[in-house]
Parts: C-alpha cells; sequence; structure tokens
C-alpha cells in the first residue's frame, strides 16, 4: 500500500509489467494524491478479491492481452467485476487493450502490421472535445508512440476521443460506463524514459531497435498528461463525478465537471 489515504475507498493500481519498472511521473502523481494506493502485480498472480475500490489504473505489459496467459485470462475475469461495481479505470497501452477485451470482445484488440513508434500528432474526435477528461485541451496534440497491437475503432461499445494518421484510436471511452483507454505514454517524461529504456536496453536490442534514436525522439507530452491528472480529480470526486457522468446529464453539467477537474 502507498499513500497516507484521503477517508474514501483506496486505489487500486494493476502493474501488469514482467518485472518492476522505474517510476513515472503518473506515479508520483499518484502518491501525492493523496489517495490510498493498492498495488498488485497481475504477473505474480496477485489480484485484488473485492471490487471496493475509488478508481483503477491497469499499467503497460511487454505481453498482449490476447496472449493465452494465465495472469492475462485472470485479468479478463476481474475487470468485468470492477466495471460492474462502476469502479472508474483507466488503462495504458496495454491497460487500455485489456479493458476493451474484457469489457467489449476479445477480438477488439488486433495485432497491427507494423509499430507505431515515436513522436507523432493525434487529434480529438468529436466525442473528445465533449468529454470530461479532453475537454478543452487541445484539439490536437503530440504523444509518443510504443504499440503494435491496437483497438478496433469501429465497434459501437468504443467511443474514440482521439485518433491519428497511424492509428485510428489512440484514446477511448467504454460507451457502459467511467473507463477511459490510453495507447501513447504521456506517463513518462522525458527523464523517465531514460531510465526505462535503459533498464530495458537489451530486450530492445535484441529485437534490433535502436535505443538512442527512441530517445533522441522523446519529449514530455504534457497535453496527453492532462488527461491522466483529470483521470485522478475524478477519482477523488467520488459520486459528484458519477453523478456528472451520467449520460442523461447536460452538456452544461458535463462542462461544470470539467472546470472542477481542471
Amino acid at each position: 500500500k502507498i499513500g497516507q489515504g484521503v477517508g474514501m475507498k483506496p486505489f487500486l493500481y494493476l502493474d501488469n509489467w514482467h518485472e518492476p519498472q522505474p517510476e513515472t511521473r503518473f506515479d508520483r502523481h499518484l502518491k501525492k494524491s493523496g489517495l490510498d494506493i493498492e498495488v498488485f502485480r497481475t504477473n505474480e498472480d496477485a489480484f485484488p478479491q473485492h471490487t471496493e475500490y475509488s478508481g483503477a489504473y491497469l499499467s503497460p505489459s511487454f505481453d498482449g492481452a490476447y496472449d493465452d496467459l494465465a495472469w492475462i485470462n485472470r485479468l479478463h475475469d476481474v475487470l468485468p467485476g470492477l466495471a460492474a461495481a462502476d469502479v472508474p479505470m483507466i488503462g495504458q497501452c496495454f491497460g487500455c487493450q485489456v479493458l476493451a477485451s474484457a469489457l467489449v470482445e476479445r477480438d477488439t484488440v488486433f495485432k497491427r502490421d507494423n509499430h507505431e513508434e515515436g513522436r507523432g500528432t493525434i487529434s480529438l474526435t468529436k466525442a473528445g472535445t465533449d468529454d470530461p477528461l479532453t475537454q478543452g485541451i487541445a484539439p490536437s496534440f503530440d504523444v509518443y508512440h510504443w504499440h503494435g497491437d491496437e483497438v478496433k475503432a469501429d465497434n459501437s461499445d468504443i467511443i474514440v476521443l482521439a485518433d491519428g494518421l497511424g492509428c485510428g484510436n489512440h484514446l477511448w471511452r467504454w460507451s457502459k460506463g467511467p473507463v477511459w483507454g490510453i495507447q501513447p505514454h504521456p506517463e513518462m517524461n522525458a527523464a523517465d524514459l531514460n531510465v526505462w529504456l535503459e533498464q530495458n536496453r537489451d530486450r530492445f536490442e535484441r529485437k534490433g531497435q535502436d535505443v538512442e534514436e527512441y530517445l533522441s525522439q522523446y519529449f514530455s507530452a504534457d497535453t496527453a498528461f492532462e488527461m491522466m491528472a483529470r483521470f485522478v480529480v475524478l477519482v477523488k470526486l467520488g459520486d459528484f463525478a458519477a453523478e456528472i457522468l451520467a449520460p442523461q446529464k447536460s452538456y452544461s453539467k458535463r462542462r461544470d465537471c470539467v472546470r472542477t477537474l481542471r
């Protein structure tokens, strides 16, 4: 457990990495939030035994949401229960893909013909301009890509919030509850990425990938990180945010929520 808590339900952190990874700016942001954080290493078959959480974060992984691994299959069993309990969730890269796979359909995630890597621009969709986590940010902004899998953009349960030339679904929200997916990597600033790539350098170089080239392209992607920071505020708002996010609420009510999140 991390943090001192703020008199509310704990925050769930599902760490999906194969081994402990360096701390990111999102990790630091969570620690400063005052939330009582419970971390589970899913690769080590550690999973929550209940659904009483204020919110949840699903980390990236080197594995794929479609891989037939015991811990990934267990994750597919756990996530629908959290969604049924209306736990707000946000997933990053693999985390975003396994959320789509578990809550929509297994074939919602597919392996791309090529990897999307390095710096690139994404743009908000119409839905993105009205979503509490993305409304009011720049209509187009740069992110750092690192993915060979993708969440399909043509499923009615997936509301695409941002797309780009190389990928039809960079940011999305589930149509049935407070669940978001982030495909790119704003969780790390430039210094974080440097440490992370050095720790995993051998893995990348064995695949013939140029670590120095990746480092030369990275930047802090502060605009995209705003979405993650807003999610933490939304979690801390609790029932108030859940009421505002209800589908029947008016645009003006959503706008008021956005002002609070900012």
